[in-house]
């Protein structure tokens, strides 16, 4: 009886040993499917995150694309509704409907850019799996290549044409975006006025007259032919260049015939009548061209910088593309300038007194200025530079360029904080004379006076005649710290961890500030509060 005891006690620890690797089993398939469901769960999340940002850039490049299918200059009024400027009128562009292009000219296109353009669905699967191959077995080192017409347009739209993998998927998805968007009609029509056709110049139109001095509806085949065939490198078949380029020209023209007699978009007696008149010598005659050269005031120059950087923060879009969509949507900007006011700033900076030059003629004067009506922070006029403007979107001093401001820093860096902060009055008194201080670098600041020291005076008196040591002490009783975020409510970005000293009382800066916003700094006396950002325009209807 006590044997079977023993032998049932060994059975019943053995049962609870199995029982312990059981439950340890469990515990492990437990945990291995909650990690499964894990990794699902993230990747489902990933999934649905990384659809939703290309359902939103879809919509957003289909929206501005629908814009820049216009390809009409934007429009630029000032405060009083005058038309002041027209943004991309450059290019040169003089659009043609799609009823009005030949047919043979857009053959000729399809024939040599994409010949199964009526098919495809944006992306030409035959051509860019061979172009992927080509990329792997070359390890990188060809370009993709295999573009469709609609993924042209999409390059010629983003203005992106840089060779990543990245850049070309997104290329990739544009181009669908386009196609379940627009007909293919649509698509040529918006293409074939905005690609390059030549030395600054853009469309079919405009290229028609270049070449040939007539409206497109007259090209011959063999013309169109012409057109289509430099399409991939304009500047180097230009036939009225300084090097003769007549075998060239024939050779890729007679390449685009082959290819469309290939394709059976012509019969032989067209195929043949063309090559005639191409071993002949095409009729080339350079024509004028409809658009101008515009130059933009300072102020225009501001407004479309900060209209582009807008544009690109708040559509996630990069700089080219942005810059493209003002060009080509027609979008109509009211900006903040008065005309009146700019002009006289203009007419100003272009006296002869204020421009210098050197002894071998070099100029070493230059001025910028800005006026801002301080009860909004806009900026009525502005100057970038002395002289007359010739040129656009060149180096503006009024926006880009930083100085020291020396004395001039004293009531904004100083004044207005300290009061605010009410560690002073006007009639504080402070000791006006000689100083040594103890900088945040733990070095000695002895700054001096320009015309000499004034004893004991108030505060009043220390801002008429301009002291340096009063102010001084000042900021060493309001620390820089403090100062430099009063600065920064004011509109004054170029400030850094270099700035905390006590020099920033007497415009010691590690950067310096441009004149536009040291004149929105200034603007917080007069309308007595922090403004934190000055605008050059206010929108109609640009898709912000």
């Amino acid at each position: 009886m006590k044997q079977n005891k023993k032998k049932d006690s060994k059975h019943y620890k053995k049962s609870k040993k199995g029982d312990n690797i059981s439950k340890i089993n469990t515990k492990s398939k437990s945990i291995k499917s909650f990690f499964i469901k894990l990794i699902i769960f993230i990747l489902a999340l990933s999934f649905i995150i990384g659809v939703s940002f290309l359902v939103f850039k879809a919509y957003t490049f289909k929206t501005l694309a629908k814009e820049m299918f216009n390809n009409t200059p934007s429009t630029v009024y000032d405060t009083n509704k005058n038309v002041i400027a027209q943004i991309g009128l450059e290019r040169n562009r003089k659009n043609v409907d799609f009823a009005n292009i030949p047919e043979q000219l857009v053959n000729a296109y399809i024939s040599i850019e994409d010949q199964r353009f009526y098919t495809h669905h944006g992306v030409d699967i035959k051509r860019t799996g061979a172009a992927i191959l080509s990329f792997v077995t070359n390890f990188g080192s060809s370009s993709f290549g295999g573009s469709t017409i609609t993924q042209q347009l999409v390059k010629n739209l983003t203005g992106d044409d840089s060779n990543s993998i990245f850049r070309k998927v997104k290329e990739w998805f544009y181009a669908w975006t386009l196609e379940i968007s627009f007909s293919k009609e649509e698509i040529l029509e918006a293409y074939l006025n905005v690609i390059y056709t030549g030395p600054n110049i853009y469309g079919i139109q405009e290229a028609a007259h270049y070449y040939f001095n007539k409206d497109v509806n007259h090209l011959s085949l063999a013309e169109c032919a012409f057109l289509a065939g430099i399409n991939n490198a304009p500047n180097s078949y230009n036939p009225f260049s300084d090097t003769d380029r007549t075998e060239k020209i024939t050779d890729r023209t007679k390449t685009v015939l082959n290819k469309m007699l290939e394709l059976e978009y012509i019969s032989q007696n067209e195929y043949d009548t063309a090559i005639s008149e191409v071993e002949n010598g095409l009729n080339f005659n350079k024509g004028e061209l409809s658009g101008t050269s515009s130059v933009y005031s300072y102020h225009t120059d501001a407004l479309i910088n900060e209209i582009i950087s807008d544009l690109s923060s708040k559509k996630q879009i990069s700089q080219d593309f942005a810059t493209n969509f003002l060009y080509l949507s027609g979008a109509g900007i009211y900006s903040t300038e008065n005309s009146e006011i700019q002009k006289t700033l203009e007419n100003e900076c272009q006296k002869n007194k204020y421009i210098l030059k050197s002894s071998n003629g070099e100029d070493t004067s230059q001025a910028a200025m800005v006026i801002m009506d301080q009860s909004n922070g806009y900026v009525v006029a502005c100057t970038g530079g002395l002289g007359e403007k010739t040129t656009s979107r060149s180096f503006n001093r009024a926006t880009q360029m930083k100085r020291q401001t020396g004395s001039s820093m004293k009531p904004l860096a100083v004044l207005l904080p300290a009061l605010a902060e009410k560690l002073v009055t006007n009639v504080t008194v402070f000791a006006d004379e000689p100083t040594t201080f103890i900088d945040y670098n733990g070095e000695s600041y002895s700054p001096v006076n320009y015309d000499g020291y004034k004893g004991s005076i108030t505060l009043r008196q220390a801002v008429e005649s301009s002291q340096n040591i009063p102010f001084v002490k000042i900021m060493e009783q309001l620390t820089p710290q403090v100062a430099i975020k009063y600065l920064k409510k004011m509109g004054i970005t170029t400030l850094n961890d270099k700035d905390v000293n006590l020099a920033l009382s007497l415009g010691g800066l590690d950067e310096g500030i441009s004149p536009l916003e040291f004149a929105g700094g200034y603007a917080t006396i007069a309308n007595d509060r922090c403004i934190y950002r000055t605008y050059f325009l206010y929108t109609n209807h640009l898709c912000f």
